[in-house]
């Protein structure tokens, strides 16, 4: 089912997002974990696309699979940044292929090497090519609460984010946020525009100390203080001696360190 329509709906919507492996030997995991996911009937699965489309083949299999074995709707991910148009055009067949109606449409990271494709220079330009060979797909695009980490005015990205709905965007996913008035206050901006198409919002949760300093480092995402202070790591100091006089003291310098200790 297309999303645009599933949204249309006056319930709630939830979506996961899959992580294809890198490579095929941990396909089968994958899939049972994908489908352990499909099983709680969530509205649709989208299936991610590795950096520079590293896990293209595997995104429409496991895409296929959850689609086929369980009947959700699915949104495959595809990256433009180091695709050509034939590789688009192989892409958009296979997910005609697995009756997918949905899919992804983004530029993806510059990979490390600096190895791009100039065929498709913004996302933009995919979706454009990607609603003129397959206008019965429904295709979402990404948004950025906090702008876009290569745009320097908040103002000009939400230009070209107008200028990506006006391609064909029929819906928008944001990066994720962790201050639900920074969404709010996009939600606003982007109405003014005469940005009309349902934005969702994008939620991760953060479970390790790293994990939340390589999103941010990716994704220029503002933390508030109380999420950093949850992840740090607290250290416990063993009491020095067994006298309770000195498990009293001791107990009250352990406090303290756990409070500013750092790992």
């Amino acid at each position: 089912m297309r999303i645009n329509e599933i949204l249309k709906s006056d319930k709630p919507t939830i979506s996961f997002e899959v992580f294809p492996p890198k490579q095929e030997a941990g396909l089968d995991s994958v899939k049972a974990a994908a489908g352990a996911i499909a099983e709680l009937k969530p509205s649709f699965m989208s299936v991610t696309y590795g950096a520079a489309g590293s896990t293209s083949k595997l995104t429409c299999e496991v895409a296929s699979d959850i689609k086929l074995k369980h009947g959700v709707s699915v949104l495959p991910h595809l990256t433009c940044v180091a695709s050509t148009k034939e590789h688009v055009d192989h892409m958009i067949e296979r997910i005609r292929e697995s009756h997918i109606d949905n899919i992804m449409a983004l530029r993806g990271d510059i990979p490390q090497d600096g190895n791009v494709c100039h065929d498709f220079e913004h996302a933009s330009d995919l979706i454009a090519y990607i609603k003129e060979k397959a206008p019965e797909l429904c295709i979402g695009g990404a948004c950025y609460p906090e702008g876009h980490i290569e745009c320097a005015h908040k103002s000009q990205d939400i230009d070209f984010l107008k200028i990506k709905v006006d391609a064909g965007c029929d819906f928008l996913t944001t990066q994720m946020f962790f201050d639900n008035n920074i969404f709010y206050n996009f939600l606003y901006r982007v109405k003014d525009k005469g940005i009309g198409v349902p934005v969702l919002p994008g939620i991760m949760p953060i479970t390790t100390a790293k994990q939340l300093s390589r999103s941010v480092a990716l994704s220029g995402t503002n933390v508030p203080e109380r999420f950093g202070s949850a992840t740090t790591p607290i250290r416990c100091v063993r009491p020095a001696s067994s006298t309770p006089a000195s498990r009293s003291s001791t107990s009250s310098r352990t406090a303290s360190t756990t409070s500013t200790s750092t790992r």
